[in-house]
């Protein structure tokens, strides 16, 4: 190179005068750039992440939330403060149920069925103690199982087949083998109807008319209709439930009828548990109330669009049959005492139970969602508990519990409301 410059130094010249006119346009338009300064690849992410963390809903956590003027309020670090819809009184009550129990997995939702406003979102681990609400209520830890079977029941209703269709059938109580999907008058000496199937839980019922009447494409439809495989809108992230459709005529009979291949989070299994009685809307639910800007400015956080599951007529129907399980059958036992009187009185509940259990390590897996009262809902929930071998209590009765705090603090409140009326009546009086 420094020979090729000796033999021809008119050319170097030139080259040296075009670098340095280069080097000065290069550096005159770098001092007029307002963004010339280089930043690290780390830097640019650090600020990313900084900037995102202004974002209220990337700021939530009920760990950090206090209760102060009968709600539950969490202070962020950019000096706003998000209200939440929980019923603090609730709130406590079911964490310190769960706890009293030492259940070693655990998580209850409950909503109001016309708001969406969630009044409560509680959990609890004994085997893990830094689980919280958000762990335990936003993530799909368990399987559907029964519950599955409002999917099911749903799309039957739905496509025409009538609530009180008989099947006849035999076995099938813990679990599903060819020969309880097809018909044998020889052993099939049980004749039941689809109410009956669901309110007890009877499951070559549901496998049966669901290996009639269901493809597994119709299948697919009517999970994504009723939230599985797809995200759930919500203040805090919650992880999506899942729902494998096999292509196997018994494989899909099994889904049809609760066993495996389902997840689901338990505020999920209270959108479930609502359809029916919300005339087969799905109505999203929602946590924060509002979010009250250090400039005194207050967001409300828009409410989501509901969606039509099902016709008014399947959804009637569906609750029917959901009102039978607390009456006759597989949750009677949490909601009647041995003579038949009812716990809640003249409160009826619709409900579907649901169990499985999980070998290794053991845990049984014990649901029950729905909605009351059963003929003019105002709130739907659902508990999951994952119970030991050895199990102290089961989800239906949590629930009756639950409600029972539930309407107890309703009376509670319009009997104030009642009291502060007549006084300000007596005031008006006596001027």
């Amino acid at each position: 190179m420094k020979a090729f410059f000796c033999k021809r130094p008119g050319i170097s010249v030139l080259t040296l005068l075009a670098v340095f006119a280069t080097g000065s346009v290069l550096a005159w338009q770098t001092r007029q750039s307002p963004n010339h300064k280089l930043v690290p690849l780390s830097v640019m992410k650090k600020n990313v992440v900084k900037k995102s963390t202004l974002d209220w809903r990337k700021q939530l956590n009920l760990g950090r939330s206090m209760v102060q003027g009968g709600h539950l309020i969490q202070q962020l670090k950019d000096g706003s403060r998000v209200t939440y819809t929980l019923d603090p009184d609730l709130q406590q009550w079911a964490t310190a149920f769960m706890k009293n129990y030492e259940l070693p997995y655990a998580g209850m939702v409950m909503f109001e069925v016309k708001t969406g406003k969630v009044r409560v979102m509680a959990g609890h681990s004994e085997s893990n103690p830094k689980m919280g609400a958000e762990d335990l209520c936003l993530a799909p830890w368990a399987p559907a199982a029964s519950i599955y079977k409002l999917v099911t029941a749903s799309a039957l209703l739905d496509s025409g087949v009538p609530a009180d269709t008989t099947v006849c059938y035999h076995g099938g109580l813990r679990g599903l083998r060819k020969h309880h999907i097809v018909d044998n008058p020889t052993i099939d000496t049980r004749c039941k109807t689809l109410s009956y199937a669901v309110a007890k839980s009877v499951n070559p019922i549901v496998a049966k008319l669901a290996t009639r009447y269901l493809s597994r494409r119709s299948m697919q439809r009517w999970s994504r209709r009723y939230g599985f495989n797809r995200q759930i809108p919500f203040e805090f992230p919650v992880q999506p439930s899942k729902a494998y459709i096999p292509t196997g005529k018994l494989a899909r009979a099994k889904v049809a009828a609760g066993f495996w291949h389902t997840e689901t989070s338990i505020l999920h299994g209270a959108l479930i548990g609502a359809v029916a009685g919300n005339q087969g809307v799905m109505r999203w639910p929602r946590v924060v109330e509002s979010v009250r800007k250090p400039d005194g400015r207050v967001v409300i956080p828009a409410v989501q669009e509901d969606e039509r599951v099902m016709s008014r007529g399947a959804a009637r129907r569906l609750a029917q049959a959901m009102h039978l399980t607390t009456t006759i059958g597989t949750a009677r036992r949490g909601f009647r005492s041995r003579r038949g009187k009812p716990f809640l009185g003249e409160i009826q509940v619709a409900g579907k139970t649901g169990s499985l259990s999980r070998k290794k390590p053991f845990l049984h897996y014990n649901w029950f969602v729905g909605f009351a009262p059963a003929d003019r809902p105002e709130v739907a929930f659902a508990v999951l508990l994952g119970n030991p071998a050895k199990w102290r209590i089961k989800a239906h009765s949590a629930a009756r519990m639950l409600l029972e705090q539930y309407f107890k603090a309703q009376r509670r409140r319009l009997e104030e409301q009642k009291r502060q009326q007549e006084q300000k009546q007596r005031q008006v009086a006596s001027l």
